[in-house]
């Protein structure tokens, strides 16, 4: 096996010399928290031998696309050689090792030739993620977990094997028991058991932890803002302040044993360069960049408007494993063949029906966000008709340089290239009917859009909802009939978590305000300065669109509404 030295940063340095028994990493993006996964796999290879540690996901599709990829790539960068010193899938070769538990399935099993075996563990059925004894515990995008299976199936079995590696052994291992969860920031409020880890800042030491967390990312913005106005002085200065703040949470172990870390892209800036944090602040909204990219510890607004419920409404399981894990077999497990499979790894999406889009057309950003209706509920898994939001995409001027209606067109088709069923149901934005690009006898942003698809070899079916934008006290009420589930004359709607994250966070951070009776949508953010008009409700109008205009005729009984408007 070949050693090479491997540059730390800042989050991956504090991970090695704390050398905790457990840890909970919530970095964005750009901080190399895939890297960490791909160490500690050396670091179990090297220090557990003949140990079984599980990378649980909330599916395969997941483990096989987002976390194998980047591990495989770090393993083979530090001298690992798959089917050399590992192999995935199938039984390994004759002379290796065996680890000390019994393994009778190696269909999604990682083998390295001292005995040291990985388990992938999905979510997909309820008991799918039994397995023998482990000794320890790796979780990416621990966001997606359903927390309360995770902890009747995966956690009780990581036991055992003390006399090789515990309590009863001659050489002790810390990790031996311990976990790993590594997760970008969680936004809904049944993915915050995450941020509780780092509570112990706060009990142990008097360190608000999170307040200061976020105190540093809004500095962190101001020196984006002085580098683009070349104010070296004030740069100088708030970089400062940002270095005094970063050394009063500075990461410690906790009395337990667990470490717990918050990371973005400027910890790993030495590698990123400030190039990069640029050139994404100008690429993204706002609201993405901060949560993405800065790492910004969000919470869900009081009196929402949209009354969604984590459990009922967002479904994380409709990847197809078995396409995918095709396409790994075929390839030898190629990181690069995993990454990016299109529609076609898409349960969600039936390939016999249309396609339903929703656009929002403006200046700064453009968005298509698409649903389908089924009979088959991924969220509760009964089989009953629901109308799902299955993806979203969107663009803005500065990271495109051809026209933003064509590059949005572009991103649609090449993701759904292989759809067979080549039929949409194009729900107009009554803004982009009377909306021209600055061009003399242009056609309008809706007519471009629907014969660029056209030429695309898309059938595109034009719908328009009758009469102007309806009252926002109307589309409330109209949501809050649909989202409570408990009158069966309204449809059941459930979102893709992974597929359509912006539609959600713009949905879960849209506050509810009652004027003479009547409920509105709260836009106050589109009047700062600081928050782009479409940051707070641009995705949740495009939902309202498609639902309001298939739906809104349920709400009425002859002239009045026939619901109360307090639920």
């Amino acid at each position: 096996m070949i050693n090479e030295v491997v540059n730390l940063n800042t989050p991956q340095l504090f991970s090695v010399l704390c050398n905790a028994k457990s840890e909970v990493d919530i970095e964005g993006r750009g901080t190399g928290k895939s890297h960490k996964i791909g160490w500690e796999m050396n670091q179990i290879v090297r220090s557990m031998p003949r140990s079984i540690t599980s990378i649980t996901g909330r599916t395969f599709g997941q483990i096989y696309t987002r976390t194998l990829p980047s591990s495989i790539k770090f393993l083979e960068k530090i001298g690992y050689q798959k089917d050399k010193d590992f192999k995935i899938g199938g039984k390994p070769p004759k002379g290796w090792k065996s680890p000390y538990e019994v393994v009778t399935k190696y269909e999604n099993f990682i083998s390295f030739s001292n005995g040291t075996g990985f388990l992938m563990l999905s979510q997909e059925r309820e008991g799918s993620s039994r397995g023998p004894n482990l000794d320890r515990e790796i979780v990416d995008e621990a966001l997606t977990l359903v927390k309360q299976r995770y902890d009747q199936e995966v956690s009780p079995a990581n036991r055992g094997n003390e006399e090789h590696f515990g309590i009863r052994s001659s050489r002790p291992v810390k990790q031996h028991h311990g976990f790993r969860y590594v997760s970008s920031m969680p936004y809904s409020q049944d993915q915050k058991w995450l941020l509780e880890y780092g509570n112990y800042y706060e009990q142990e030491a008097g360190i608000p932890l999170f307040d200061i967390w976020n105190r540093i990312v809004k500095m962190q913005l101001q020196l984006i803002d002085a580098r683009q106005k070349e104010d070296a002085v004030l740069f100088k200065n708030i970089w400062n302040e940002i270095v005094r703040l970063k050394k009063q949470i500075t990461p410690f172990v906790s009395k337990s044993g667990i470490l717990f870390v918050l990371a973005n892209a400027f910890d790993n800036i030495q590698n990123l360069g400030f190039s990069y944090i640029l050139r994404e602040f100008e690429k993204q909204s706002l609201l993405t960049f901060m949560i993405e990219i800065l790492n910004w510890v969000i919470d869900k607004v009081e009196d929402c408007y949209y009354h969604l419920d984590p459990q009922k409404h967002v479904y994380y399981d409709a990847l197809n494993n078995d396409f995918i894990r095709g396409i790994a077999e075929d390839t030898n497990w190629d990181a690069g063949s995993l990454e990016a499979p299109g529609c076609r790894a898409d349960l969600d999406c039936d390939p016999s029906k249309p396609l339903e889009i929703a656009p929002d057309w403006g200046s700064a950003i453009n968005l298509f966000s698409v649903g389908q209706e089924r009979n088959y509920n991924f969220a509760t898994g009964a089989v009953e008709p629901v109308d799902c939001f299955i993806n979203e995409f969107y663009n803005k001027p500065q990271e495109v340089s051809k026209v933003m209606i064509n590059d949005l067109v572009e991103q649609f088709c090449n993701y759904y290239k292989d759809h067979p069923t080549r039929k949409i149901k194009y729900y107009r934005d009554r803004y982009g009917d009377s909306r021209k690009p600055n061009v003399k006898n242009s056609q309008s942003y809706n007519s471009q859009a629907i014969e660029m698809l056209t030429k695309n070899g898309w059938s595109v079916e034009s719908i328009t909802h009758k009469g102007m934008e309806p009252p926002q006290h109307d589309k409330y009420l109209l949501w809050i009939n649909i989202l409570k589930g408990e009158d069966s004359r309204f449809p059941k709607v459930i979102f893709n978590g992974k597929n359509c994250k912006y539609t959600l966070i713009s949905m879960n951070n849209t506050r509810v305000m009652e004027r003479n009776g009547k409920f509105e949508k709260d836009k106050s953010s589109e009047r700062s300065k600081k928050i782009l008009p479409e940051e707070a409700t641009h995705f949740s109008d495009a939902a309202d669109k498609r639902i309001w205009t298939k739906y809104s005729v349920k709400l009425y009984k002859g002239t009045s509404t026939y619901v109360e408007p307090r639920i």
